[in-house]
């Protein structure tokens, strides 16, 4: 019998596949994978080989590699520090995506700092294509840098008040663009109460290069309905509530 049948069980074909694909080295027998990951701890290694505790995926997967002289994380998950609104911070920040993929971990990224579409800018291009156009640029980066057995993985965000809201939610429409990332919006409870209400909500965006203010105001409640509805379609994008994220972050009290 396979190995991997007799430990997880003879029906258990999916996770003996998910197993042997993303988290078994090439040639790993499963006692040299129990004895890699529980790092010559015993008790550890029986309460895995007893199904009873496991590591995370990033642990399951890298832990003792480092030892082969391979570059490893044990971190499933990144924030990246959100881009500022110019050329070399948006490049650094696809810079910083990539090696970490390379490592093994996903990342999160907000791209709310970015200007809006058709916000003046001081080069060649004398107007920005603006903030969704560059999640084109992280996705291409998550596509290229994989990981053994899976996709790279990364979390879009932009906040509620961005005047490129629209679009943002609209992006999954096009069945060809972003299909490495999964977006969520960044939702308020002044955006919220607004909804509620059926008021209307200011999308605004200042460039501190430029002084330019950019400035659309919205009926909450049909922003809200889009989002809904694309959710429904498509499964996204999410919604961060992000006032509630904050009240609860214990970092901040």
């Amino acid at each position: 019998m396979d190995e991997l049948k007799e430990w997880l069980g003879e029906d258990n074909q999916l996770a003996c596949d998910i197993l042997r694909k993303k988290y078994l080295q090439e040639g790993e027998t499963v006692e040299e994978f129990l004895n890699r990951i529980s790092a010559g701890d015993e008790d550890v290694k029986l309460l895995i080989k007893e199904k009873k505790f496991m590591f995370g995926g990033r642990i399951a997967a890298n832990r003792g590699l480092q030892h082969q002289g391979k570059k490893i994380t044990y971190s499933n998950c990144y924030v990246m520090k959100p881009p500022e609104d110019d050329l070399e911070s948006i490049f650094e920040t696809a810079k910083q995506m990539a090696r970490t993929y390379s490592r093994g971990g996903g990342c999160g990224v907000d791209i709310s700092q970015l200007s809006p579409k058709g916000a003046r800018i001081n080069n060649a291009a004398n107007e920005t294509s603006g903030a969704v156009s560059f999640m084109e640029l992280f996705d291409l980066t998550t596509k290229l840098v994989g990981m053994r057995g899976r996709r790279g993985a990364l979390m879009i965000s932009m906040d509620c008040s961005h005047p490129d809201l629209d679009d943002f939610i609209s992006i999954k429409n096009e069945a060809d663009k972003i299909t490495k990332a999964n977006i969520s919006v960044r939702v308020s409870d002044e955006f919220m109460n607004a909804v509620v209400n059926d008021d209307l909500f200011d999308l605004v965006f200042k460039r501190k290069e430029t002084g330019e203010e950019i400035k659309k105001t919205i009926k909450a409640k049909d922003m809200f309905m889009k989002l809904v509805e694309m959710n429904w379609k498509q499964a996204e994008p999410g919604i961060l509530f992000w006032d509630r994220i904050t009240d609860y972050n214990f970092c901040l009290l």
